[in-house]
């Protein structure tokens, strides 16, 4: 099987279009958890007690890359929100209430390109996105003129490095910024880069460790670093079997600019949900569980409900 997948990356595109027209597209979906997290009964052997509620996005569109933040006492959530049609993706967001559904859905940013995890965050009082623009070949960093809709692009971080889900991490009072990158013979999903910043504004440096994982089954960000009983977890995706098959839990046992280390500690795949064939985020806010997952809808099903309404 192994073998299998590994052929399947060099399959011409034309055949791949194929099969998706005639067996489906990957369909995402947004799953929020307002119970015991499901990253706490894998680190502790506890059996989950969820309260999860899945939010599917209108025909013709998925939605992906769910990244929360809270403003003002309020959840909001940021995510990628693709289109069949143009096949490419803004990013969307919406306010998620107490019994965990969402709210307006709203674009918060566009562009003539596509877009997708919005790493939202607070820096100094003031609100910034760093999505990921892989077409692009550069890593821009985006200010919140007004929540949550306004945007304007500040700087670009790295220009010249098409980065897979950046990823920022604030820690010993430097900025690391975490994401795969494409090099000669690697695909998107194999190895993991760090750069690290004295300041948002300042110049990046490689990690002089780079590439500093080089594992398709966990390299790749899969949401926020966090900490859980002292230690630090960097989630990453299980791609060795297709994109965004699992979950991996790494825990980071090094991380300063001579040496990062991490180890496996557990994963969060996809049997939680009935149907579900994936899931490639997780990240947490306002003691609530943002994920993702995933379903296979037939292209004449999508084109369908498109026409009817």
């Amino acid at each position: 099987m192994d073998i299998l997948h590994h052929l399947i990356r060099y399959v011409p595109r034309p055949i791949k279009n194929t099969y998706s027209h005639l067996f489906g597209d990957k369909k995402w979906f947004l799953v929020v958890n307002a119970g015991r997290h499901l990253v706490d009964s894998v680190m502790t052997g506890e059996a989950p007690a969820v309260q999860m509620k899945v939010h599917h996005a209108p025909p013709g569109r998925f939605w992906a890359d769910p990244i929360p933040i809270v403003v003002d006492g309020k959840v909001w959530v940021f995510f990628e929100d693709y289109s069949f049609a143009s096949k490419k993706a803004v990013i969307s967001c919406a306010p998620v209430s107490a019994d965990v559904d969402l709210g307006e859905v709203t674009t918060a940013l566009e562009c003539p390109y596509h877009l997708s995890y919005p790493f939202v965050f607070e820096h100094q009082g003031q609100f910034y996105m760093i999505p990921e623009t892989w077409a692009k070949n550069r890593i821009d960093l985006w200010r919140c003129r007004r929540f949550p809709d306004d945007w304007s692009r500040e700087r670009t971080l790295l220009d010249g490095v098409s980065m897979g889900d950046p990823t920022l991490h604030r820690q010993d009072g430097k900025l690391w910024l975490f994401g795969t990158v494409s090099e000669v013979k690697t695909q998107i999903n194999d190895e993991l880069h760090i750069y690290v910043a004295d300041a948002l504004d300042g110049a990046w440096r490689p990690h002089p460790a780079n590439p500093v994982v080089s594992d398709r089954r966990r390299a790749r960000p899969a949401g926020r670093l966090f900490f859980r009983d002292g230690h630090l977890i960097r989630p990453g995706q299980d791609c060795s079997r297709g994109y965004g098959r699992a979950v991996v839990l790494n825990r980071v046992d090094a991380l300063n600019e001579r040496a990062y280390a991490e180890t496996p500690i557990g994963r969060i795949d996809a049997s939680g949900l009935p149907g579900n064939r994936g899931t490639h985020t997780v990240n947490y806010a306002g003691g609530l569980e943002f994920l993702d997952g995933r379903t296979r809808v037939r292209r004449e099903r999508e084109q369908s409900l498109e026409e009817g309404g």
